[in-house]
């Protein structure tokens, strides 16, 4: 059947860490009219909620189950508000290309969790394909880091706990979600718990002009990201029940990848070779980390 196929991870991987890398394209544009990060965090929630919402009718399952609350507390405080507002908070401050490097530490988080809590053993293959992922990233930051504006480094540091939050998702996702739990069920509860949280802090400014921006570029743009966010998420959370966080986690490498072919696509950015040395090592790493048993079980 096709969800044991040991091909299928890393076919779900790719295309959802080609469709993430678009985002951070997407991301500057939502943000260069300058609109407030809550604004930009709530309207993708809300466009994602829709959807599932959607989605879970169609299929004939609940959208929401007061018995799983506390799992969509968690996965929409630590996987929707906070990385959210975090991540459209510091993306004006810096380059697209950051913004997908510094996706690529996920794994490494991810991880150092699994390892910490001992739900991982260290393997020799996997702790290579993840040291080949981050020497690639350090190609592509080191020679050619592509920095803009003040303080840096503190927007930096904003989106690396951005990505240990998405670490911290994985995990729980994996070993603190039943398998029986359908995947739209929990993507749908936890954007609308997210709501809960974003809208009454949303309309605590000053937001009558709201619906008119919806139909703007930066409008557009945010729809665009929750749309794609809702088909990579779906492909990333199967793969992380089907083949463990540590392995799913592995798109994130495909997703700085992804992001900088985009900006060429998109910005016509110009990248200097060190770029297409560290595609080649972050393909050698995903080749590396192969999944866990539990595909083939």
């Amino acid at each position: 059947m096709i969800k044991n196929s040991r091909v299928l991870p890393y076919l779900l991987i790719f295309v959802a860490g080609v469709l993430w890398g678009g985002t951070f394209s997407l991301a500057l544009i939502a943000t260069s009219d300058g609109s407030h990060p809550l604004v930009l965090a709530t309207w993708q929630v809300l466009v994602s909620a829709a959807i599932f919402t959607v989605v879970c009718r169609a299929l004939r399952i609940p959208a929401f189950r007061l018995g799983n609350l506390g799992k969509y507390l968690f996965i929409g405080l630590v996987g929707h508000v906070l990385p959210d507002v975090l991540y459209y908070t510091a993306a004006p401050h810096l380059s697209a290309g950051i913004l997908s490097i510094t996706v690529s530490t996920v794994p490494l988080f991810t991880y150092a969790i699994m390892w910490a809590m001992k739900f991982e053993r260290i393997v020799i293959k996997r702790a290579v394909g993840l040291l080949c992922g981050m020497l690639a990233i350090l190609l592509l930051v080191i020679p050619d880091q592509g920095l803009s504006g003040d303080d840096v480094n503190f927007w930096i540091l904003l989106v690396v706990l951005c990505a240990l939050l998405y670490a911290a998702e994985n995990v729980y996702i994996s070993e603190g979600v039943s398998y029986e739990t359908n995947i739209f069920e929990l993507l749908c509860g936890s954007t609308i718990v997210s709501l809960a949280f974003l809208v009454p802090a949303t309309f605590s400014l000053e937001t009558e002009n709201l619906l008119p921006w919806i139909l703007t570029t930066s409008g557009w743009a945010i729809t665009s990201i929750a749309v794609i966010s809702v088909v990579a998420y779906s492909m990333f959370f199967y793969t992380i029940k089907t083949a463990g966080p540590v392995f799913a986690s592995q798109c994130a490498y495909i997703v700085t990848v992804a992001g900088v072919l985009w900006g060429i696509a998109i910005f016509s950015e110009k990248h200097t070779v060190w770029v297409w040395m560290s595609v080649l090592i972050i393909m050698v790493g995903v080749a590396l980390v192969s999944p866990s048993r539990r595909v083939a079980s």
